[in-house]
């Protein structure tokens, strides 16, 4: 299969929408660090069984994210204040892990003796992680691949072989919330519930799994026949992303001292977790949680994190869409290389997310803290989403668009 060269052509894009991409992917990289996972409690911080979160990580979060509203913006993203609010988190977190002591998801492990941990071996010494750990290592190569520059045949193979692993691992998840394989039994609120964010996992492997096919240099001819459903279906997934953590967090109603009316969240959120789990019946509907720990507000808090980042591939998916392959036709003939940039970035997008699902799964097991994962997931992430990207946008920047081909 012959791929296109990168032509050294002088340089005549506007450097401006270059910049602009290499900014947006060195700002969200600490929010896409904390999706799925946990930041955990500094130094000096720890209180009793549980954690406040420092005001300066609440601007850069107030920063980073999003932009709303004054009082919705306080009541995600600000941490409790005053010593009533304090007090409420603390009785909170010592109710909950009186009452899910093994659940680290709940709790975090912080306070498990090394003697009683698993090593990370064991941690991952599992069927689900015997198909998530290969896509990882693909993932690094490919990584290597686009640090150096090199875009060749074996590039897109190396593509196909990830976006096939891509899709098992959807199998994988869907067979995993479907026999309830390493599910935790706690039934948990909205996107933070382990059968929800494992089925929120899923849809969006899928998603950025066909959108990295169908930008690739190897996409089949009969998937332009799906462009009316699968993009409609993508885009749903997106935005799902981003409102789900959403509605987890306004449906808290974890303190007294809520600034918004949780009532019309709560159906949404129970929604979630009831597809997910099949349904739970009226019996365990009585034992839905009032309220969320300090590591599952941070876990939902990362999570809309990366619902946000995850929407920039909307327009992607919108366009294929409303253009279907003629408009791609003419994107790809006026921008060479669009198709091996657009491809790299979905591909970055699902190998971000297994690795998060991969530490999710170690945490749970109590095989390390929040605090010895979430470095080691910055790392990670770093290697395999975002400096890939930046250097693509680097050696292909001659011949992609970046906001334009939308419209052409």
């Amino acid at each position: 299969m012959q791929v296109p060269a990168v032509r050294n052509r002088p340089r005549e894009r506007d450097y401006t929408m270059r910049s602009a991409y290499i900014i947006f992917f060195s700002i969200t990289s600490p929010s896409v660090s904390l999706a799925f996972i946990t930041l955990p409690p500094p130094p000096g911080q720890l209180k009793g069984s549980t954690f406040t979160l420092p005001r300066t990580t609440s601007i850069i979060y107030r920063k980073r994210c999003c932009r709303v509203s004054t009082t919705t913006k306080n009541f995600l993203f600000s941490p409790p204040e005053g010593q009533n609010d304090q007090d409420d988190g603390m009785q909170i977190g010592e109710e909950l892990r009186n009452e899910f002591p093994d659940d680290y998801l709940i709790t975090d492990s912080l306070f498990l003796s090394s003697s009683d941990r698993p090593n990370i071996i064991e941690a991952i010494a599992n069927p689900r992680d015997l198909v998530a750990m290969p896509l990882i290592v693909i993932g690094l190569i490919i990584s290597i691949f686009n640090i150096t520059g090199t875009y060749n045949s074996l590039y897109v193979q190396l593509e196909s072989i990830a976006i096939v692993f891509g899709f098992i691992s959807v199998f994988a998840y869907l067979a995993q919330i479907l026999s309830g394989y390493n599910i935790s039994t706690n039934i948990r609120r909205g996107i933070i519930d382990d059968a929800t964010v494992n089925l929120y996992a899923a849809a969006y492997t899928g998603a950025v799994s066909w959108l990295a096919l169908r930008t690739s240099e190897a996409c089949p001819m009969w998937l332009s026949s799906f462009d009316t459903v699968l993009p409609i279906a993508s885009v749903g997934v997106f935005a799902f992303s981003l409102l789900a953590p959403f509605l987890t967090l306004v449906g808290r109603s974890n303190s007294s001292h809520d600034s918004l009316n949780a009532t019309a969240a709560v159906p949404a959120y129970q929604s979630m977790v009831k597809f997910a789990r099949g349904g739970w019946g009226d019996s365990k509907e009585e034992a839905f949680p009032p309220q969320l720990s300090p590591t599952e507000l941070l876990r939902a808090r990362g999570l809309l994190a990366i619902g946000v980042i995850g929407c920039v591939f909307a327009p992607d998916a919108l366009s294929f869409a409303l253009g279907g392959q003629e408009w791609w036709n003419r994107v790809t003939e006026l921008h060479p290389s669009q198709k091996t940039l657009e491809s790299t970035t979905s591909l970055c997008a699902l190998f971000a997310v297994e690795a998060s699902m991969i530490s999710h799964r170690v945490g749970k097991t109590g095989a390390a803290t929040y605090r010895d994962i979430v470095p080691a997931f910055v790392v990670v992430c770093s290697l395999l989403a975002i400096l890939p990207c930046i250097c693509a946008i680097h050696w292909l920047g001659n011949d992609v668009s970046y906001f334009s081909f939308y419209r052409e």
